[in-house]
């Protein structure tokens, strides 16, 4: 990953290792081992992926709410400390068997930083990676735009839609070419 790759990923690691949320899973160690490769080591959560909690559990309208809300201060926390998470899909957000979210996978985060030189938001990650789960990426991120805050908003609301409805927004898309399709041409 070269000099600079490696230092920045050290910095995402440290930045991320200060979340300290109840609904985050918490980010024990990154770094580079000896022969380059990065690495990043979070506490084990044993839970279910929330659509599937929510499924098992039956719950209702008013649970399921409750859940999303946790996930929403989570974001929030992250958005707080300057993070976009980038991935926000029910497989990144478990629950516990007592019921509590955990936000999880920060590793294709952004973090938002003031650039000294510049004096401007600037949004840092690997250089040239498009990293994302296309049933739940926002248009502007399928299309190379600009990752903000609002990226993990347009996330969420797919998320809160399928937890609600019990289907993805765009469920009856089958391709890859027809969803992202369906993502950059259907309003939603």
């Amino acid at each position: 990953i070269g000099r600079e790759g490696e230092a920045r990923f050290r910095r995402e690691g440290n930045i991320l290792a200060r979340l300290r949320h109840p609904h985050i899973a918490q980010l024990i160690d990154a770094g580079v081992s000896p022969l380059g490769y990065p690495y990043l080591v979070l506490d084990h959560i044993d839970g279910e992926r929330i659509d599937r909690y929510c499924d098992i559990h039956h719950l209702s309208i008013n649970e399921r709410i409750r859940l999303f809300l946790d996930v929403l201060g989570a974001v929030s926390h992250a958005h707080a400390n300057l993070i976009v998470h980038r991935d926000l899909k029910p497989s990144n957000v478990l629950v516990t068997r007592d019921g509590q979210v955990k936000l999880l996978d920060f590793g294709i985060a952004k973090l938002i930083e003031r650039d000294a030189a510049e004096d401007a938001l600037t949004l840092v990650t690997r250089d040239g990676q498009a990293v994302l789960t296309p049933e739940y990426a926002a248009p502007k991120q399928l299309t190379g735009g600009p990752v903000t805050t609002a990226t993990d908003g347009y996330a969420l609301g797919v998320l809160l839609y399928l937890l609600l409805t019990e289907k993805h927004p765009f469920a009856t898309t089958y391709s890859p070419a027809e969803l992202i399709r369906a993502i950059l041409e259907t309003p939603p």
